[in-house]
């Protein structure tokens, strides 16, 4: 039998250079998050099904990747097997569900508010592209228990602060609220109980734009009128040519003024801890389809890749779900697959000790890991190796894993840069 050595599709193979890239990528990101007051936790990827289909989370819910019962539990013999006789346990797909349960268990353990760092796997079965696989790392922190806008402003400069560190320029944060977007829906007609489908429908705008948007909403039985008026608010929107001119709208429409100040807070106030080269903007087509935002919600774009890199939001509901208290909760979240994918396309090389240790048929054992043990001593890491036959060769593979420096167990003095 021939076996497929490939990756199961949507999943990736990390080669050793690429990895070094990505525990760079992740040193760094944990570091800034650390210094920035937040604390780390680790949740298992495999959570119970009632908690990942609470119906809070739109479309990531239909990409959940479940497990099938084991032993005793699966009977496939029962006639009309539903999938509910059949499957057990979800593997996460995002780390903010898996947070919010762990909050509720460990509440009387944690500092208040919970300031919380997440690096960890996720789960979904979306179409792979560029820039989204199956599997990937998430890079999140988290406040709970703080409902005013400076939680926002310390995510966003703390994220911000990351993102310069691994050498990013040219990005923009675009900031919308669900309230903004829940008052624009309802005061086109829609019912407050289609809130959250009509959003997982305007999530796509960049996908498919307002057109798709509307055939889509059309599609599934809303109505034509209440859609056009939907959409003449985010076209007048569009034309606004500033944040000002783009608040002056929406108060014109009649959003509530408080919803109006905490865009303003925000953005006027993170913006001014900005890099020079980052800008923060109102966009009212930010939407997180995620059906647990209740407040701001915004994206990370990098300007030259064109796409969302980073994102984030509030979801002050979601823990009195578990609790029956209400916990204000607002996160963000580096997109690290993407991230990552542009360091490496944009030939970012993570700083190297690394070095090839080459002996020969005349060295014996102790003389190669005394050789090896001194080298180690000085700050090198060191990677043994018998003097190839095609040096050549052998240089250039060793160059493409980030190993750049060799030395012969001949010449120990006399380290070369390949």
């Amino acid at each position: 039998m021939k076996y497929s050595v490939t990756p199961v599709r949507g999943t990736v193979d990390y080669l050793p250079r690429e990895m070094e890239t990505r525990a760079y990528a992740e040193r760094i990101i944990l570091d800034t998050y650390k210094e920035n007051g937040f604390l780390q936790i680790k949740t298992p990827i495999l959570e119970n099904l009632d908690l990942l289909t609470s119906g809070d989370s739109g479309d990531n819910q239909k990409l959940m990747f479940k497990t099938i019962k084991r032993g005793e539990k699966l009977d496939l013999s029962k006639p009309n097997l539903s999938e509910q006789d059949i499957v057990e346990e979800g593997l996460r797909y995002d780390l903010t569900v898996p947070l919010v349960r762990f909050f509720a268990n460990n509440k009387e353990k944690l500092p208040y508010p919970f300031k919380a760092i997440q690096i960890d796997e996720a789960f979904r079965a979306e179409r792979p592209q560029k820039g989204r696989i199956r599997q990937f790392t998430q890079c999140d922190i988290d406040i709970l228990g703080d409902s005013s806008p400076l939680s926002e402003i310390e995510l966003l400069s703390s994220g911000m602060k990351a993102y310069k560190k691994l050498g990013f320029k040219n990005l923009t944060i675009k900031v919308n609220d669900r309230r903004v977007l829940n008052e624009l829906i309802t005061k086109s007609g829609f019912a407050e109980t289609e809130i959250i489908p009509v959003c997982v429908s305007l999530d796509k705008f960049d996908k498919i734009g307002v057109e798709g948007v509307s055939k889509e909403l059309l599609d599934n039985g809303y109505e034509k009128s209440n859609i056009e008026v939907l959409m003449n608010y985010f076209s007048n929107l569009k034309t606004a040519n500033s944040d000002s001119e783009s608040f002056s709208k929406l108060a014109e429409i009649g959003v509530s003024e408080n919803i109006i100040e905490s865009l303003q807070t925000i953005i006027e106030t993170s913006g001014k801890f900005l890099d020079e080269s980052y800008s923060i903007v109102f966009d009212a087509t930010i939407i997180r389809g995620q059906g647990y935002y209740t407040g701001t919600v915004y994206e990370i774009y990098d300007n030259e890749f064109g796409r969302a890199i980073g994102a984030g939001g509030r979801y002050d509901k979601m823990v009195e779900k578990f609790i029956g208290t209400p916990v204000p909760a607002v996160g963000f979240s580096i997109g690290f697959y993407s991230v990552v994918m542009l360091m490496i396309e944009r030939n970012f090389v993570p700083k190297s000790k690394k070095l090839a240790l080459v002996y020969d048929k005349n060295s014996n054992y102790e003389e190669i890991i005394n050789a090896k043990n001194n080298l180690i001593e000085k700050g090198y890491e060191v990677s043994i190796f018998a003097f190839p036959k095609n040096f050549n060769n052998f240089a250039e593979k060793l160059k493409s894993n980030n190993i750049n420096l060799l030395v012969k167990i001949a010449d120990l003095n006399k380290i070369i840069e390949l």
